[in-house]
Protein backbone atom coordinates (compact mmCIF):
# COMPACT_ATOMS: atom_id res chain seq x y z
CA UNK A 1 0.00 0.00 0.00
CA UNK A 2 2.70 2.50 0.99
CA UNK A 3 4.70 1.58 -2.11
CA UNK A 4 1.70 2.38 -4.31
CA UNK A 5 1.01 5.72 -2.61
CA UNK A 6 4.67 6.74 -2.97
CA UNK A 7 5.19 5.36 -6.48
CA UNK A 8 6.31 7.66 -9.29
CA UNK A 9 3.13 7.13 -11.35
CA UNK A 10 0.86 8.04 -8.45
CA UNK A 11 3.01 11.09 -7.62
CA UNK A 12 2.69 12.41 -11.18
CA UNK A 13 -1.06 11.83 -11.27
CA UNK A 14 -1.77 13.35 -7.85
CA UNK A 15 0.26 16.44 -8.75
CA UNK A 16 -1.80 16.81 -11.93
CA UNK A 17 -5.00 16.50 -9.90
CA UNK A 18 -3.82 19.13 -7.42
CA UNK A 19 -2.87 21.78 -9.97
CA UNK A 20 -6.04 21.32 -12.03
CA UNK A 21 -8.06 21.53 -8.82
CA UNK A 22 -6.63 25.01 -8.29
CA UNK A 23 -7.57 25.93 -11.87
CA UNK A 24 -11.18 24.78 -11.41
CA UNK A 25 -11.86 25.75 -7.80
CA UNK A 26 -12.55 29.47 -8.10
CA UNK A 27 -14.58 29.29 -11.35
CA UNK A 28 -16.65 26.53 -9.74
CA UNK A 29 -17.18 28.62 -6.61
CA UNK A 30 -18.25 31.57 -8.75
CA UNK A 31 -20.84 29.44 -10.58
CA UNK A 32 -22.05 27.98 -7.26
CA UNK A 33 -22.44 31.46 -5.77
CA UNK A 34 -24.44 32.64 -8.79
CA UNK A 35 -26.68 29.56 -8.77
CA UNK A 36 -27.19 29.64 -5.01
CA UNK A 37 -28.11 33.33 -5.08
CA UNK A 38 -30.76 32.72 -7.71
CA UNK A 39 -32.23 29.71 -5.96
CA UNK A 40 -31.84 30.61 -2.29
CA UNK A 41 -31.21 34.36 -2.00
CA UNK A 42 -28.48 36.38 -0.33
CA UNK A 43 -28.05 33.99 2.60
CA UNK A 44 -26.60 31.39 0.23
CA UNK A 45 -23.18 33.05 0.21
CA UNK A 46 -22.96 32.76 3.99
CA UNK A 47 -24.03 29.12 3.91
CA UNK A 48 -21.49 28.37 1.17
CA UNK A 49 -18.75 29.96 3.25
CA UNK A 50 -19.73 27.94 6.32
CA UNK A 51 -19.55 24.76 4.23
CA UNK A 52 -16.25 25.74 2.65
CA UNK A 53 -14.57 26.30 5.99
CA UNK A 54 -15.12 22.59 6.69
CA UNK A 55 -13.92 21.46 3.27
CA UNK A 56 -10.97 23.88 3.08
CA UNK A 57 -10.07 24.30 6.77
CA UNK A 58 -7.38 27.00 6.56
CA UNK A 59 -6.92 30.67 5.61
CA UNK A 60 -10.58 31.36 6.25
CA UNK A 61 -10.11 35.12 5.81
CA UNK A 62 -8.81 34.66 2.26
CA UNK A 63 -11.62 32.23 1.56
CA UNK A 64 -14.23 34.66 2.89
CA UNK A 65 -12.78 37.49 0.79
CA UNK A 66 -13.02 35.32 -2.33
CA UNK A 67 -16.66 34.40 -1.67
CA UNK A 68 -17.56 38.05 -1.02
CA UNK A 69 -15.96 39.12 -4.31
CA UNK A 70 -17.81 36.35 -6.15
CA UNK A 71 -21.15 37.67 -4.90
CA UNK A 72 -20.42 40.88 -6.84
CA UNK A 73 -18.92 39.29 -9.96
CA UNK A 74 -20.91 36.08 -10.24
CA UNK A 75 -23.49 37.16 -12.79
CA UNK A 76 -20.96 38.65 -15.18
CA UNK A 77 -18.46 35.81 -15.48
CA UNK A 78 -20.58 32.65 -15.44
CA UNK A 79 -19.95 31.70 -19.09
CA UNK A 80 -16.19 32.21 -18.82
CA UNK A 81 -16.16 30.25 -15.56
CA UNK A 82 -18.05 27.37 -17.18
CA UNK A 83 -15.48 27.23 -19.98
CA UNK A 84 -12.67 27.01 -17.43
CA UNK A 85 -14.53 24.27 -15.57
CA UNK A 86 -15.07 22.25 -18.77
CA UNK A 87 -11.38 22.54 -19.59
CA UNK A 88 -9.98 21.97 -16.12
CA UNK A 89 -12.33 19.24 -14.89
CA UNK A 90 -10.88 16.74 -17.35
CA UNK A 91 -7.46 17.55 -15.92
CA UNK A 92 -8.78 16.33 -12.58
CA UNK A 93 -10.86 13.30 -13.49
CA UNK A 94 -8.65 11.83 -16.23
CA UNK A 95 -5.71 11.51 -13.78
CA UNK A 96 -8.18 10.16 -11.19
CA UNK A 97 -9.24 7.49 -13.69
CA UNK A 98 -5.60 6.61 -14.36
CA UNK A 99 -4.74 6.52 -10.65
CA UNK A 100 -7.66 4.22 -9.84
CA UNK A 101 -6.66 2.00 -12.75
CA UNK A 102 -3.24 1.78 -11.11
CA UNK A 103 -4.96 0.36 -8.00
CA UNK A 104 -7.90 -1.60 -9.41
CA UNK A 105 -6.77 -2.32 -12.97
CA UNK A 106 -9.29 -2.12 -15.80
CA UNK A 107 -9.81 -1.69 -19.48
CA UNK A 108 -7.76 0.72 -21.65
CA UNK A 109 -8.47 4.39 -20.84
CA UNK A 110 -11.55 6.01 -22.40
CA UNK A 111 -11.11 8.16 -25.47
CA UNK A 112 -10.47 11.88 -25.09
CA UNK A 113 -14.01 13.15 -25.68
CA UNK A 114 -15.66 10.50 -23.55
CA UNK A 115 -13.29 11.27 -20.68
CA UNK A 116 -13.89 15.01 -21.03
CA UNK A 117 -17.66 14.55 -21.15
CA UNK A 118 -17.63 12.29 -18.11
CA UNK A 119 -15.44 14.77 -16.24
CA UNK A 120 -17.89 17.58 -16.96
CA UNK A 121 -20.86 15.46 -15.85
CA UNK A 122 -19.04 14.61 -12.62
CA UNK A 123 -18.39 18.31 -12.03
CA UNK A 124 -22.08 19.08 -12.59
CA UNK A 125 -23.04 16.29 -10.18
CA UNK A 126 -20.60 17.65 -7.59
CA UNK A 127 -22.01 21.15 -8.05
CA UNK A 128 -25.57 19.92 -7.57
CA UNK A 129 -24.49 18.04 -4.45
CA UNK A 130 -22.89 21.24 -3.17
CA UNK A 131 -26.09 23.21 -3.82
CA UNK A 132 -28.03 20.56 -1.93
CA UNK A 133 -25.57 20.85 0.94
CA UNK A 134 -25.99 24.64 0.97
CA UNK A 135 -29.77 24.22 1.12
CA UNK A 136 -29.44 21.73 3.98
CA UNK A 137 -27.09 24.07 5.86
CA UNK A 138 -29.53 26.97 5.45
CA UNK A 139 -32.43 24.83 6.66
CA UNK A 140 -30.61 23.65 9.77
CA UNK A 141 -29.28 27.14 10.55
CA UNK A 142 -32.88 28.34 10.51
CA UNK A 143 -33.42 26.39 13.75
CA UNK A 144 -30.46 28.04 15.48
CA UNK A 145 -32.52 29.48 18.34
CA UNK A 146 -34.42 26.28 19.08
CA UNK A 147 -31.50 23.85 18.73
CA UNK A 148 -28.20 25.76 18.93
CA UNK A 149 -26.15 22.58 19.48
CA UNK A 150 -27.59 21.00 16.36
CA UNK A 151 -26.84 24.12 14.36
CA UNK A 152 -23.22 24.23 15.53
CA UNK A 153 -22.60 20.76 14.14
CA UNK A 154 -24.69 21.19 10.99
CA UNK A 155 -21.82 22.36 8.79
CA UNK A 156 -19.56 19.51 9.92
CA UNK A 157 -22.19 16.86 9.26
CA UNK A 158 -23.18 18.39 5.92
CA UNK A 159 -19.56 18.65 4.80
CA UNK A 160 -18.91 15.02 5.75
CA UNK A 161 -22.01 13.85 3.85
CA UNK A 162 -20.95 15.89 0.82
CA UNK A 163 -17.42 14.48 0.95
CA UNK A 164 -18.72 10.93 1.32
CA UNK A 165 -21.11 11.38 -1.61
CA UNK A 166 -18.36 12.77 -3.85
CA UNK A 167 -15.99 9.93 -2.97
CA UNK A 168 -18.75 7.41 -3.71
CA UNK A 169 -19.54 8.98 -7.10
CA UNK A 170 -15.88 8.97 -8.07
CA UNK A 171 -15.37 5.32 -7.09
CA UNK A 172 -18.62 4.22 -8.73
CA UNK A 173 -18.43 6.12 -12.01
CA UNK A 174 -14.87 7.11 -12.88
CA UNK A 175 -12.90 3.80 -12.94
CA UNK A 176 -12.70 1.92 -16.24
CA UNK A 177 -12.90 -1.33 -14.27
CA UNK A 178 -16.32 -2.53 -13.08
CA UNK A 179 -16.87 -1.33 -9.51
CA UNK A 180 -19.96 -2.45 -7.59
CA UNK A 181 -21.91 -0.19 -5.26
CA UNK A 182 -20.79 -2.08 -2.15
CA UNK A 183 -17.12 -1.68 -3.05
CA UNK A 184 -17.65 2.02 -3.83
CA UNK A 185 -19.49 2.55 -0.54
CA UNK A 186 -16.75 0.80 1.42
CA UNK A 187 -13.99 2.74 -0.31
CA UNK A 188 -15.89 6.02 0.23
CA UNK A 189 -16.26 5.24 3.93
CA UNK A 190 -12.53 4.61 4.28
CA UNK A 191 -11.73 7.81 2.38
CA UNK A 192 -14.30 9.94 4.20
CA UNK A 193 -13.10 8.92 7.65
CA UNK A 194 -9.41 9.18 6.67
CA UNK A 195 -10.02 12.58 5.06
CA UNK A 196 -11.56 13.92 8.27
CA UNK A 197 -8.58 12.75 10.31
CA UNK A 198 -6.02 14.01 7.80
CA UNK A 199 -7.78 17.39 7.70
CA UNK A 200 -6.93 18.19 11.31
CA UNK A 201 -3.37 16.90 10.95
CA UNK A 202 -2.89 18.98 7.80
CA UNK A 203 -4.09 22.16 9.50
CA UNK A 204 -1.74 21.55 12.44
CA UNK A 205 1.27 20.97 10.17
CA UNK A 206 0.35 23.84 7.86
CA UNK A 207 0.68 26.28 10.74
CA UNK A 208 4.20 24.98 11.42
CA UNK A 209 5.29 25.31 7.77
CA UNK A 210 4.89 29.12 7.72
CA UNK A 211 4.26 29.21 3.97
CA UNK A 212 3.60 32.94 4.01
CA UNK A 213 7.26 33.59 4.83
CA UNK A 214 8.30 31.75 1.65
CA UNK A 215 5.47 32.52 -0.79
CA UNK A 216 4.02 35.79 0.51
CA UNK A 217 0.58 36.49 -1.06
CA UNK A 218 0.74 33.17 -2.94
CA UNK A 219 0.71 31.17 0.30
CA UNK A 220 -3.05 30.54 0.10
CA UNK A 221 -2.77 29.12 -3.42
CA UNK A 222 0.14 26.90 -2.39
CA UNK A 223 -1.89 25.67 0.59
CA UNK A 224 -4.78 24.79 -1.73
CA UNK A 225 -2.48 22.79 -4.01
CA UNK A 226 -1.01 20.92 -1.05
CA UNK A 227 -4.49 20.18 0.33
CA UNK A 228 -5.65 18.90 -3.05
CA UNK A 229 -2.54 16.71 -3.27
CA UNK A 230 -3.14 15.23 0.18
CA UNK A 231 -6.84 14.71 -0.62
CA UNK A 232 -5.96 12.85 -3.83
CA UNK A 233 -3.71 10.53 -1.82
CA UNK A 234 -6.65 9.88 0.51
CA UNK A 235 -8.74 9.01 -2.55
CA UNK A 236 -6.20 6.40 -3.62
CA UNK A 237 -5.93 5.12 -0.05
CA UNK A 238 -9.66 4.44 -0.01
CA UNK A 239 -9.38 2.44 -3.23
CA UNK A 240 -6.52 0.41 -1.79
CA UNK A 241 -8.61 -0.44 1.28
CA UNK A 242 -11.52 -1.77 -0.81
CA UNK A 243 -10.26 -4.12 -3.53
CA UNK A 244 -12.58 -4.86 -6.41
CA UNK A 245 -13.96 -8.39 -6.12
CA UNK A 246 -17.39 -8.22 -7.74
CA UNK A 247 -18.83 -6.99 -11.03
CA UNK A 248 -20.85 -3.80 -11.40
CA UNK A 249 -24.47 -4.12 -10.35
Amino acid sequence: MVATLLSRDVAVLTNAIAFNFLLCLFPLLLVLVAAAQRLQGSRAGTALLVLLTELIPFDQEALAASVRSFTKLARGLEVFSLLLIVWGSSGIFIPVEMALARVWGGRPPRNFWMSRGLAFLMTVAGGLAALGSIALTLTVRGYGREWPTLTSYAAKVTAFLLTYALFFLIYRVIPSVSVGSRVALRAALWSGVAWEGVKYLFVAKLGQMNLRAFYGPLAFSVSLVLWAYVSSLVLIFGALMAPVTSPRR
